[in-house]
């Protein structure tokens, strides 16, 4: 075997690890809680080492700010291939098209949604989603920005528009669906979808 193999391998057999104890954790997450998980049981469900944990994580709570990296972007890349299949030609349109699909599987996904809480934006945001992603479909604020360019539209600052869409949407949108407070998801979206029109259109430059 060839130095690059070797190295290869090690870094395969690195990935397999970081990735068993991401799912490992995740599924207890979801299933008792993220409080009421051990470091322990996350290892024992992903057959690593105590000490491999700490070879990819700080602690517990740096586990789960990367599980809702990765989670959350892949959210918004399922969201993403679900707009490809659509003639949904206008960027305000597919912005629209692409936060009703994520409320609507957070909805459906109660649990996830206590664990991301209030934190969509770091699937977009995080600088780790480098570390954790290779594929450049990953890069939402890059397919969204040319989804705009090929709408013939030129935003001021793309990134700084999509972190208010989608923080708006994270932190209004969170009580309405863990507790249909202060409205129902359903009657509370138009109003969302208004507003982030109107922050697209504040952006645009003529």
């Amino acid at each position: 075997m060839t130095l690059v193999q070797q190295v290869g391998k090690r870094l395969n057999k690195q990935i397999s690890k970081n990735n068993r104890l991401i799912e490992a954790a995740y599924q207890l997450f979801l299933e008792q809680g993220f409080d009421a998980v051990s470091i322990q049981e996350i290892v024992d469900r992903a057959d690593v080492a105590k000490g491999t944990f700490y070879l990819y994580f700080r602690d517990k709570d740096d586990l789960r700010r990367c599980i809702i990296t990765q989670k959350s972007n892949e959210l918004f890349q399922r969201a993403l291939n679900a707009l490809y299949q659509t003639d949904i030609l206008e960027f305000e349109d597919q912005i629209i098209f692409v936060i009703d699909y994520v409320t609507d599987v957070l909805a459906q996904n109660r649990e996830a949604l206590k664990l991301i809480e209030k934190d969509l934006s770091l699937g977009v945001f995080n600088q780790k989603i480098g570390e954790i992603f290779t594929e450049p479909n990953a890069n939402i604020i890059q397919i969204l920005t040319q989804g705009a360019e090929r709408s013939g539209i030129r935003l001021k600052n793309p990134k700084v528009l999509l972190y208010m869409v989608v923080e708006l949407t994270s932190a209004t949108c969170f009580s309405c669906i863990m507790n249909s407070e202060p409205f129902e998801l359903a009657v509370y979206k138009p109003y969302l979808f208004d507003a982030i029109r109107q922050l697209v259109r504040s952006q645009t430059i003529d």
